[in-house]
């Protein structure tokens, strides 16, 4: 299902402001870095695309349907890659992986969203919902970590649900669990290799539509705290939550 542009305008107030309270930045200090994004054709994604380009990166976005970001590309050029990607299969994540280092022979930053879509036909249960995330942020994170040569790769795995009706909580809890297991057990397995692997959980935050562009500049910035070296030092490991009150949705019911 397509996303409108309605959605997207939630990250229209520039999310860049600042990593954190006291963080800066400017569109020179990144300069020919690149951050990818897989999952990504999402309002999450867009926004942390938009983020990332502004302040001076180049960003390619993975998803089986990057066309929603025809708008950034138009405005961004060459500094924004879209590539068409089945996160489900290894062959096409590695593709992806070589169609980057191919156009930029370097990935500073990696964003993993775990993206559960509302258009899925058969519902996952909340165990295949674990198992999926899991295999996801695995064979993506290992397929880029696999081609660092001496180099520090910056990973941020991200929950985030796009459904329309709120999401059980067993279901959460279990996505909850995975995102924080898989980020540990991860983090130790790379320790010495160069990536440095953190997670952001957004409690609450069941469906994008009806999140305002508070929330996702709060999303933003988390990651981009996690993914700086300046402002995170050498955090790994770790889980940072957000979570969002029922005041914070557009529509109250």
């Amino acid at each position: 299902m397509k996303r409108g542009s309605k959605t997207h305008n939630a990250c229209r107030t520039p999310p860049t402001e600042g990593f954190i309270e006291g963080g800066q930045t400017d569109a020179g200090s990144h300069a020919g870095k690149v951050c990818v994004l897989v999952g990504a054709s999402n309002p999450v994604g867009f926004c942390l695309a938009q983020s990332f380009l502004e302040t001076g990166y180049r960003v390619a976005v993975g998803d089986l349907d990057p066309s929603d970001f025809s708008s950034l590309t138009a405005v961004s050029g060459t500094n924004l890659f879209p590539v068409k990607v089945n996160l489900n299969r290894d062959v096409y994540v590695n593709s992806m992986v070589d169609q980057v280092y191919l156009r930029w022979s370097r990935v500073d930053i990696l964003v993993n969203i775990a993206f559960r879509r509302r258009e899925c036909a058969e519902p996952l249960s909340a165990t295949d919902l674990g198992l999926d995330a899991v295999s996801n942020l695995i064979r993506v994170t290992s397929a880029f970590g696999s081609r660092l040569q001496g180099e520090e790769l910056a990973v941020v795995n991200i929950a985030w649900f796009d459904e329309k009706s709120l999401l059980e909580a067993d279901r959460e809890a279990v996505l909850h669990a995975a995102l924080r297991t898989t980020t540990s057990a991860m983090a130790k397995k790379y320790f010495d290799s160069g990536l440095r692997i953190n997670a952001v959980h957004t409690r609450n935050a069941r469906s994008t539509s009806y999140v305002q562009s508070e929330t996702l500049r709060t999303l933003v910035q988390a990651v981009q705290f996690l993914a700086n070296p300046e402002l995170s030092g050498k955090l790994t490991g770790n889980v940072l939550h957000i979570d969002l009150k029922p005041h914070d949705s557009l529509f109250r019911g």
